[in-house]
């Protein structure tokens, strides 16, 4: 699940960098309508400029035309422009040198001038007075939002322009002039980037308006409030407000600009907090977070009441303190939320740098161009689209994490009984077999008034986990959650009280594990500064569909157990309406077995093998399984006993040494010819006369090389006859066969046998692997193994290996060869070959 949704996440960001690559683009193309300004020369137009700054805002043009600074040659680059309240003259000169007449267009580049107007004088006398700027009345919407002015300078012939700006905000105005084809094809490139970005935002509004009103959360009408006052603010500071809002609206907005400003960081703090759900947090940095959102509300309601000139500087004041602390914010999400905020996290880079490039044009660091004078609204169209799929990500979160509390313990996080009853209703469903164990802390009822809920959960975890590492090779027991970093087999039915599934029936296997946990907690746990001694009752009772019960009374039956295991002092009970197989199911299953022998039914699992040296397969284990027709997969554990009752144990070896050696004549065939497989012999098959000649016969049938063969003796396995042994060993060490002695620390013989017999492998028993980082006891003796091994000339193989961490330990050490989980479990041939080709 994990990598399917990180393969779905990447393929967003792959589209949404291929969408912006396309605006970007789309913005670049459209960009050259500000290439064809006319300059000095073009046409036959020359230019000359100037300008003369009225401190008293008060100067007539006939005056103006007398300043010597404003009739001096200068460039209008120059211009100091401020939030000072004065008035800015500014004069071209244009010439034509030509006979035919030129019709020109200048166009000023800032839609929000309260007083703009033109003076055209020709041959000294006044032509002509246009109004352009917010004062002006019966002004159409292009002439709002495109300020221009198209006039006929004729042939031969000298006119001048005298332009007057003043306003209460941001007076920088560029000045630039089109012949009318140029200017057309720059309001058509206006026309359709505003209409893109409006129309986008519109039908996200309106889509997430949807969202609204079926989820009634309050997050969706924060983000509608954010796209309207961001369609507010630009469309007053842009110019396409102009067609989206009533006049008498856009005139408000742009008398209250400052107002909008802080509209938008009020819309988008509230998002912030809403988003990441911290309304309700008393952290530190969420808390000033807060203090600062109510100021900036403060703010707004001042603002309304200054003229921008004065709220101006205050805003912009206030955006200091904004960026850290939305920075430390963002941080602390960062670390904790990352994997769903992602988007939204990275939805204020384009915010932050559209943002910094605006002031950069207005304040004269960066020369101004078509795609810098809409950075801000990229960058916002950029982050509203991340917030869209930032809000997406966060509904799928919300439900994963409303379905994760729905089926697990809120205290440890563990399962529940929901998640118990959902995963027996797909055994039932699936007609698997299967038998419920519950796990009780004998005395836990009189424990809990001594102890705090934390205690507990804490208790019930050190529990669950040490369940769960004592099942981790256990494939019998079933995994409710495989997505989580270790299989989770563990359920918490209440305080008190956990449940596994054994996929079977096998009480000598559940005996046996419990036992052994019973052991690994008889140190018993420190729960703040009280000791406590730990014992647990394990009830077992069986589900299967031959026997026709409802699914509740096999957890009742387990329950009964329990109070049964406890009325008769003992750790472990079994249902009694349900024991374990009785006599006449033990021949019927012995029966299947020899029928699944001669029917050539068995299977062989492959586990590889790994060098450590060149991380490359080595070889693998086989494995025999057998999964009986009506009762499903048969544990090892189960069948071997009986086929060891029953004489066909032998039988078995064979047939699993004749596969096996089919199996690597096939896999040389694939071109793995240095590949060497490793297989089990028991003590019985030792001791069975005709053993070394039924081994010689099957060898015999497959042309492969015999030192690419492994056969694995149980250190532990007990032989009255050691010269039978010794020879039967030798002989098969003198075909060529490897003899490995497996399990090696589980079993109490001494050095003598490795000193005495052809062992030219060691394998160390997972029991000392498994949690190598974490035993400094199990690394000593692991440690020291190799070395002896290396000494004797042995090669070392380790099994159990569950993370890089005990591989590393391995490889620190020199050990040689490894297997278990962490590279992969034991699987059918077929799919064991096919994901040897693909590694």
């Amino acid at each position: 699940m994990g990598a399917q949704n990180g393969f779905r996440h990447g393929i967003a960001c792959l589209l949404l960098t291929l969408l912006l690559a396309l605006i970007v683009h789309f913005a670049r193309t459209i960009a050259d309508p500000l290439s064809h300004t006319l300059t000095s020369g073009d046409h036959g137009i020359t230019i000359s400029s100037g300008y003369w700054l009225d401190p008293s805002a008060a100067v007539r043009v006939s005056e103006a035309a007398q300043q010597p600074q404003l009739m001096a040659e200068s460039d209008f680059a120059e211009i100091p422009w401020s939030f000072e309240q004065q008035a800015y003259w500014l004069r071209l000169t244009l010439t034509n040198s030509a006979a035919d007449p030129r019709v020109l267009v200048v166009h000023f580049a800032n839609p929000m001038l309260e007083q703009l107007d033109l003076y055209r004088q020709a041959d000294g006398r006044a032509a002509e007075h246009i109004r352009l700027g917010w004062q002006a009345q019966d002004l159409t919407a292009e002439q709002r939002a495109i300020p221009s002015y198209e006039w006929l300078l004729d042939g031969r012939s000298s006119q001048q322009l005298y332009i007057r700006i003043a306003t209460e905000g941001i007076a920088k105005t560029p000045v630039q002039l089109f012949t009318p084809q140029d200017f057309n094809a720059l309001v058509r490139s206006k026309f359709l980037i505003w209409g893109g970005f409006v129309g986008i935002l519109i039908v996200i509004a309106l889509y997430n308006l949807v969202l609204y009103s079926g989820l009634k959360d309050g997050i969706y009408l924060v983000y509608i409030s954010y796209i309207v006052s961001i369609l507010m603010l630009l469309g007053v500071a842009i110019g396409f407000g102009h067609y989206i809002w009533p006049e008498g609206v856009i005139r408000l907005l742009r008398s209250q600009i400052v107002t909008a400003n802080l509209l938008v960081v009020i819309f988008t703090m509230s998002f912030a907090l809403l988003f990441f759900s911290l309304w309700h947090s008393r952290e530190r940095i969420v808390r000033w977070f807060k203090r600062y959102l109510l100021f900036m509300v403060a703010l707004a309601i001042v603002a309304l009441g200054l003229p921008e000139y004065r709220a101006a500087p205050l805003f912009f004041a206030a955006m200091v303190v904004l960026y850290p602390l939305i920075v430390l914010l963002l941080y602390r999400q960062f670390r904790l939320n990352y994997r769903w905020a992602g988007y939204y996290l990275v939805s204020w880079v384009p915010l932050i740098v559209g943002g910094a490039l605006q002031p950069m044009v207005l304040t004269g660091v960066l020369e101004g161009s078509f795609l810098l004078n809409h950075a801000l609204m990229m960058g916002v169209l950029s982050e509203i689209v991340l917030m869209a799929m930032a809000l997406a990500n966060r509904m799928q979160f919300k439900k994963e994490q409303a379905l994760f509390n729905a089926t697990h313990d809120p205290g440890t996080a563990l399962p529940n009984s929901n998640l118990l009853d959902a995963s027996l209703q797909h055994l039932v469903k699936e007609e698997q077999p299967f038998s419920v164990c519950l796990v009780e802390v004998v005395g836990f009822s009189g424990l809990q008034p001594y102890i705090s809920n934390s205690n507990s959960d804490e208790l019930m975890l050190m529990i669950a986990r040490t369940i769960n590492r004592e099942l981790l090779y256990q494939p019998d027991f079933l995994i409710l959650e495989s997505c989580a970093a270790k299989p989770q087999r563990v359920v918490h039915i209440k305080d008190g009280l956990l449940a596994v599934i054994l996929l079977d029936y096998s009480p000598a296997l559940a005996a046996s594990l419990f036992h052994t946990i019973q052991q690994q907690l008889s140190s018993g746990a420190q729960l703040g500064e009280l000791y406590v001694s730990l014992s647990l009752r394990f009830g077992l009772s069986l589900y299967s569909r031959h026997n026709n019960e409802e699914l509740p009374d096999v957890l009742k039956q387990a329950q009964q157990a329990l109070d049964q295991a406890k009325h008769q002092h003992q750790p472990v009970a079994l249902y009694q309406a349900d024991q374990a197989y009785g006599l006449t199911q033990r021949l019927s299953l012995a029966a299947g077995l020899q029928a699944a022998l001669k029917n050539d039914a068995l299977q062989l699992y492959h586990q590889p093998q790994i060098n450590l040296h060149s991380g490359r397969v080595d070889g693998s284990e086989v494995l025999l399984r057998w999964h009986h027709a009506e009762l499903g997969f048969i544990p090892p554990s189960e069948f071997i006993p009986l086929a060891e009752d029953t004489g066909i144990v032998n039988e078995l070896t064979l047939w699993v040494i004749d596969r096996a050696c089919q199996h690597l004549q096939q896999l040389r065939q694939e071109g793995f010819v240095n590949y060497n497989v490793s297989l089990n012999i028991s003590g019985k098959d030792i001791a069975e006369p005709d053993f070394l000649d039924n081994v010689r016969a099957i060898l015999g049938r497959y042309p492969i090389p015999l030192q690419n063969l492994t056969f694995e003796l149980t250190e532990s396995v007990t032989v009255s006859d050691f010269h039978l042994l010794q020879h039967t060993l030798d002989a098969l060490a003198a075909m060529g066969i490897n003899i490995a002695i497996d399990d090696y620390g589980t079993g109490y013989s001494s050095l003598f046998y490795i000193a005495e017999l052809p062992f030219t492998e060691l394998k160390i028993d997972k029991s000392f692997v498994s949690d190598l980082d974490d035993s400094g006891r199990h690394l000593t003796i692991v440690k020291t193994t190799i070395e002896m091994a290396k000494r004797l000339g042995l090669r070392v193989v380790a099994e159990g290996i569950e993370t890089a961490a005990v591989e590393a330990l391995l490889k620190e050490h020199d050990c040689q060869l490894a297997q278990g989980f962490y590279y992969r479990k034991p699987s059918p041939f077929d799919q064991y070959l096919s994901w040897l080709k693909q590694s």
